[in-house]
């Protein structure tokens, strides 16, 4: 499994922020759309982008994750809000709910063994897994508070430039980081086995 499959459910989630941003952005500037409206223009194309995903994935037979199930039941329910209660907030909090959510369920599950390649399973101890899995989490928490401050202290257009970008390219990059990083222990604890059976840590 090379690095662009295992990074591919972080893409997709890229294009749907960068869509539900450039919506906003298309409104307000290139069409003149003023005030809150533009608003609800993001936070339709949001919905919108959730469900086509949803059916996309129906149709393909592909498996959908509780994760994803719950970013677009945030997605429905925050972006009512914000057009039923005229309050941009709302939208502004769906990537804290999901961030919340996706650090507490890293902190408490095992999540990361099942993606990672045979080769790494087998000549990573477990003990490293375990540790880059609670550092995720922690990073997820940490984008969940910190997407709280920046909704509350900027307007839309900064939070928007920030929600789509900020915490996805520290995810892109963290992620390669630690893919070369357990290729490069992976590869070495394989030959120090062949070398001499036994030397590397046991994974439990």
């Amino acid at each position: 499994m090379n690095p662009i499959q295992v990074a591919k459910p972080i893409v997709l989630d890229l294009l749907a922020a960068i869509a539900f941003a450039a919506s906003f952005f298309v409104a307000r500037h290139g069409f003149g759309v003023e005030g809150l409206h533009s608003v609800y223009v993001a936070t339709g194309v949001g919905i919108g982008i959730g469900l086509v995903q949803l059916a996309a994935k129906k149709i393909t037979g592909d498996a959908i994750g509780p994760l994803q199930w719950l970013s677009l039941g945030v997605v429905v329910a925050l972006g009512t809000m914000t057009i039923a209660l005229h309050d941009e907030h709302f939208i502004k909090l769906k990537p804290t709910v999901i961030d919340l959510a996706a650090g507490l369920f890293m902190a408490t599950r095992d999540w990361m063994t099942p993606y990672l390649p045979a080769e790494a399973r087998d000549n990573i101890p477990r003990r490293t897994i375990f540790l880059a899995e609670k550092i995720w989490a922690g990073i997820m928490i940490f984008f969940a508070v910190a997407n709280v401050a920046v909704a509350y202290l900027f307007e839309f257009g900064a939070w928007a430039i920030y929600a789509t970008f900020v915490p996805t390219a520290i995810i892109v990059v963290l992620f390669f980081v630690q893919y070369r990083m357990f290729q490069s222990l992976a590869r070495r604890n394989a030959a120090l086995k062949q070398a001499r059976p036994g030397a590397v840590p046991s994974s439990t």
